[in-house]
């Protein structure tokens, strides 16, 4: 073994190595960050007895959650054909392809960015993405296997659709293929933020440790559900807003810090299909995210035109996979389990 060739080896393999060590240093000050980041780093140049896989799997922070699962649903989860990547290279560029806050080239240094980590290293996040044949990121949405607080069963949320050059109908359509596929395949719900969670037979009665929070206030009535992260390695991760953040007490958005003293962190929330308000919230949100525009032409499997009467948290139905329409170099997404 040669560090030397080790070093270059990982280097060539990355698009943009150089930003591996601008983000060190915009978090070398973070007494959290530092240690971790330099400990990712000695993982991808090979220059430690730990690989990517064990950090994001094995260790003890990130067991803590995936812990909450069964053996079936992370065998899903982790195999070759689960739709989505989980590549860490993909997923630490998820802010630089799109311009987003989470960019490392930024004038906010690692105000935003520090949640990366949040992403690459741990195991329960992956991106379903559309890629141009460099590998850029045409459009993504970060997807997360979560514990509802209610039911204490798996639930996998889809963070809003990103577009690197501007809404397309054509990119829309392969995300919401491809999350339909990832329901499929995983057998556990796929929600977004203008989704509605199913109530149990018996909502009145919650497991060991679930619970609801019933907010009534401006002719709302909700109840609503917390989408856990239950523990992980990073001590930040990043939350995108949801509608009601602030005027029904929905959640609270942005960058997480997890602590010792509290290592759960609430990534998202959602009403619950007992809600009194249940159906006013789906309403008010339909076609005004990437999940739930809906194309003025829907086309049929003839290549038709149709009409959307398939409820369904993806918005517009697709039984095939979308036309041949995407941009030009376009390649499926790497699956590495």
């Amino acid at each position: 073994f040669c560090p030397d060739v080790a070093v270059r080896s990982a280097l060539l393999e990355w698009r943009n190595p150089e930003l591996l060590f601008r983000y060190y240093d915009d978090n070398r000050q973070d007494e959290r960050m530092a240690p971790l980041i330099r400990r990712w780093l000695r993982a991808i140049f090979q220059l430690s007895g730990e690989t990517l896989r064990e950090i994001r799997r094995a260790s003890a922070a990130n067991r803590r959650h995936l812990d909450m699962f069964s053996e079936e649903v992370l065998e899903r989860w982790y195999a070759e054909d689960c739709p989505g990547t989980s590549q860490t290279k993909t997923l630490f560029m998820v802010g630089e392809d799109a311009g987003s806050c989470l960019r490392v080239i930024s004038s906010e240094g690692s105000r935003y960015n520090k949640a990366l980590m949040g992403y690459v290293l741990q195991s329960h996040v992956r991106v379903l993405v559309v890629t141009d044949n460099v590998g850029r990121v045409m459009a993504r949405s970060v997807i997360r296997l979560l514990l509802r607080s209610d039911t204490r069963e798996p639930v996998i949320f889809a963070d809003p659709m990103f577009f690197t050059l501007g809404f397309s109908y054509e990119l829309q359509a392969e995300l919401l293929y491809q999350a339909r596929a990832l329901q499929e395949h995983m057998g556990v719900p796929v929600v977004h933020a203008c989704s509605v969670l199913a109530a149990p037979p018996e909502p009145g009665s919650c497991p060991e440790g679930g619970y609801v929070r019933r907010v009534t206030e401006l002719d709302y009535d909700v109840v609503w559900v917390e989408l856990l992260e239950c523990d992980g390695v990073a001590p930040y991760t990043y939350s995108e807003e949801l509608p009601y953040d602030e005027l029904l007490q929905q959640h609270t958005a942005g960058v997480l810090t997890r602590t010792a003293e509290q290592p759960q962190l609430v990534i998202a929330v959602l009403p619950r299909s007992d809600s009194p308000s249940a159906d006013r919230y789906a309403r008010e949100r339909q076609g005004l995210t990437g999940w739930t525009i809906v194309p003025e032409k829907p086309r049929d499997d003839a290549g038709g035109t149709r009409t959307n009467n398939h409820r369904s948290y993806f918005g517009p139905a697709t039984a095939e996979p979308p036309p041949d329409s995407l941009p030009e170099g376009f390649v499926a997404p790497a699956l590495d389990g």
